[in-house]
C-alpha cells in the first residue's frame, strides 16, 4: 500500500513533532520542545489555546464537576435499586426500561443542544442542562408509579445528554493534539467518580435518610454546580476561523522506512508551495470579513458573567447545524469511532443496573451500604483507566517522533491493547462471579476493570475521531453520542430479560463478546485507516466549506 502522500490530501495526517527543529511554528515548552502546537494558537488573548495551564485546568475542573454532579444523578439509586423497586411499586424490569430511555435520549438529545452550543457558545447549554437535570433530581425525590418515573427519567436525559458531547467540545477548544486524550481522560475521570461516589453514598443514605433524600442531596449538588458555572466559568468557544492558518509545513522530505505511517514530500512538492484547503478556507473568510487579524481583545468581567456568546461572522444557520452530522455516518473512521466508544460506556451501565440485585440477595445478602462500598474497586479502575488514556498522548508523541514527526490518528490505538485486557477480565469475572456466588473480591475486582475499560476506551475512541478529521468537532461529538444511545438503549433493555433467560454468567460473556469485537473494529483502521480519510476527503473538505461564514 503506498502511503507517501501529502497530509493536506489526508485529514488528520500532520507534522506533529518537529524532529530537527526546522519549522517556523510554535512548540510545546519544556522536556516536548520539538513539539507542535496543533492547531497553532493565535495571538488573541481570548483563544482558549492560550490561556495559563491554571486557568485551563480550572476550567477543566467545573466541566469535571459538572459531569460529577449528573453522574451522581443517574447513579445514586443504583445501590438502592431493588429497595426503590419495592418502594414505589415499579418491577426491577420497568426500572431498567426506564434507564434504557435515559441511556437512548443521553444521545439524541445532543442533536438540539450542539447546534445550540455552536451558534450561542457552550455555557447557556451547561446552564441550561443543569437546571433541567435540577428539576428532575426533585422529580426523582419525590416520584410515585411507573408514569412518574419514566417522565423524570426522560427529563434527566435530556439534561444529562450534554456531557456526553459538549463536554469534549470545550475540551478541544483548550488543549492541543498532543494534550486531548489527557483532558478526555480527566473528564472521564470525573464523570465516573461521581458515579462510583453516588453508588457508595447513595447506598449509605438509602439506609439511614431514606433513598429519596439521596436524590435530594443530588439537586443541592447540581445548584451549587449552576452558581459555580454561572460566575466561574469562561466561554470556551472562539472564531479560530477568522484568523489565518498557520499550520506547520514540512522543510524538508520526511520518511521513515519500513514504517506503516511513513509520509513523504516529494521533490517538486518541496519547491512549489502546498496547496492547502484548509488554509485557502480560512484566507477566504478572513477576506470577508475585512480583517486578516481581528481585534479580539480580552473579555471584560460582564462578558465573562454573560450567558451566551453571539458571533456575527458564523453565518451557518441553526437548522444546517442540525443536520450536518447526519452526513457524518457515511465517513467509516468515526462510525467505528462511534461503536467502539458506545461499547465503552456498555460497563457502567451492565454493572450499575445489576450490582444490587446481586449482593443484596442470596448468598451474599448485604445491607445497601455494604453493596455501594464494592464501588471502590471501581474507584481503582476509575485511575487506571485514567492512566491508560493519558498514556495514548504518550504513545502518539513517541510514535511520530519515530516517523520523522508525522502523527497519525491510528497510532492512538495501540493503547487500545490495554483496553482489551481490562474488558476480557472484567466481564467475564463479575458475571460469572455473580453466577456461581464466588468471594466478593472476584465481583469487585471485575468492577474495577469494567470501569478502567470503559474510561480509557472512551477517550481514546473521541480522541481519535477528533484527530482524524479536524474543524468538525461538533457534529463528529453528536455521531458518537447518538451511537452510544442506540447501543446502550438496547443493552439497558435488554439487560434483566437476558439475565433471567441465561444467567449472570453467559449474559454477561454476551456483553463482554460484544465488547471485545468493538475494540477489534479497530484493527482494520490500523491498515486501512489512512486509505479510508483519503478517500473521504474530497467530502470531508466540501463538508468542511459548507460551514457559511
Amino acid at each position: 500500500m503506498d502511503h507517501s502522500i501529502d497530509r493536506e490530501e489526508v485529514p488528520g495526517t500532520e507534522y506533529l513533532v518537529d524532529v530537527d527543529h526546522e519549522l517556523e511554528t510554535r512548540h510545546a515548552r519544556g522536556g516536548k520542545s520539538d513539539v507542535n502546537l496543533l492547531p497553532q494558537p493565535t495571538s488573541s488573548p481570548r483563544d482558549p489555546l492560550t490561556w495559563s495551564q491554571r486557568k485551563k485546568y480550572y476550567q477543566l475542573f467545573l466541566l469535571a464537576l459538572y459531569a460529577c454532579a449528573f453522574s451522581m444523578g443517574e447513579n445514586t439509586l443504583g445501590a438502592a435499586w431493588a429497595t426503590v423497586s419495592e418502594d414505589t411499586g415499579v418491577s426491577i424490569t420497568n426500572m431498567n426500561a426506564g434507564s434504557a430511555l435515559n441511556y437512548l435520549l443521553l444521545g439524541f438529545g445532543n442533536i438540539f443542544w450542539i447546534p445550540m452550543a455552536m451558534k450561542l457558545g457552550r455555557k447557556p447549554v451547561f446552564l441550561a442542562t443543569t437546571c433541567f437535570c435540577l428539576g428532575a433530581a426533585v422529580w426523582l425525590g419525590e416520584f410515585h408509579g411507573l408514569a412518574q418515573w419514566m417522565l423524570s427519567m426522560i427529563l434527566n436525559g435530556v439534561g444529562t445528554s450534554a456531557y456526553q458531547a459538549v463536554i469534549q467540545l470545550s475540551v478541544f477548544d483548550m488543549f492541543y493534539v498532543h494534550e486531548r486524550g489527557r483532558g478526555l481522560s480527566y473528564y472521564l475521570f470525573g464523570q465516573q467518580l461521581d458515579s462510583i461516589i453516588g453508588l457508595i453514598c447513595g447506598g449509605k443514605i438509602a439506609d439511614t435518610l431514606g433513598w429519596r433524600w439521596s436524590q435530594f442531596i443530588v439537586a443541592i449538588i447540581e445548584a451549587g454546580v449552576l452558581v459555580l458555572l454561572l460566575f466561574t466559568f469562561e466561554e470556551t468557544i472562539f472564531p479560530r476561523f477568522l484568523f489565518p492558518s498557520r499550520e506547520p509545513e514540512p522543510a524538508h522530505t520526511v520518511s521513515a522506512p519500513g514504517d506503516h505511517y511513513a509520509t513523504s514530500i516529494s521533490g517538486d512538492d518541496k519547491k512549489a508551495p502546498h496547496h492547502n484547503i484548509e488554509q485557502d478556507l480560512t484566507n477566504s473568510v478572513s477576506s470577508g470579513v475585512g480583517e486578516a487579524m481581528p481585534d479580539l481583545p480580552k473579555r471584560t468581567l460582564v462578558e465573562r458573567l454573560q450567558p451566551w456568546t453571539w458571533c456575527p461572522e458564523d453565518r451557518t444557520t441553526y437548522w444546517e447545524y442540525f443536520r450536518r452530522p447526519l452526513f457524518l455516518f457515511a465517513f467509516p473512521n468515526i462510525v467505528i469511532a462511534g461503536v467502539i466508544f458506545a461499547f465503552g460506556c456498555t460497563a457502567g451501565i451492565v454493572s450499575f443496573n445489576t450490582i444490587s440485585e446481586i449482593l443484596t440477595e442470596p448468598p451474599y445478602n448485604w445491607s445497601t451500604t455494604a453493596t455501594g462500598l464494592v464501588f471502590l474497586a471501581a474507584l481503582v479502575g476509575n485511575f487506571v483507566g485514567w492512566g491508560t488514556g493519558v498514556l495514548a498522548d504518550f504513545i502518539v508523541v513517541r510514535l511520530a517522533r519515530r516517523n520523522g514527526g508525522v502523527k497519525e490518528p491510528e497510532m492512538r490505538f495501540w493503547t487500545l491493547c490495554l483496553s482489551f485486557v481490562y474488558a476480557v477480565l472484567g466481564y467475564l469475572l463479575y458475571g460469572w462471579g455473580a453466577q456461581n456466588g464466588m468471594n466478593w473480591f472476584t465481583i469487585a475486582f471485575g468492577v474495577g476493570c469494567m470501569i478502567a475499560h470503559q474510561v480509557s476506551a472512551c477517550s481514546i475512541a473521541t480522541a481519535y475521531a477528533m484527530d482524524c478529521f479536524p474543524g468538525i468537532s461538533g457534529e463528529i461529538v453528536v455521531v458518537l453520542a447518538i451511537c452510544s444511545s442506540l447501543i446502550n438503549f438496547t443493552i439497558s433493555e435488554t439487560t434483566q430479560p437476558t439475565i433471567n433467560a441465561v444467567g449472570y454468567g453467559w449474559a454477561f460473556t454476551l456483553w463482554g463478546l460484544l465488547v471485545i469485537a468493538s475494540m477489534t473494529m479497530a484493527i482494520p483502521l490500523l491498515f486501512f485507516g489512512k486509505s479510508w480519510r483519503r478517500n473521504c476527503a474530497p467530502r470531508y473538505y466540501k463538508f468542511y466549506s459548507c460551514k457559511r461564514y
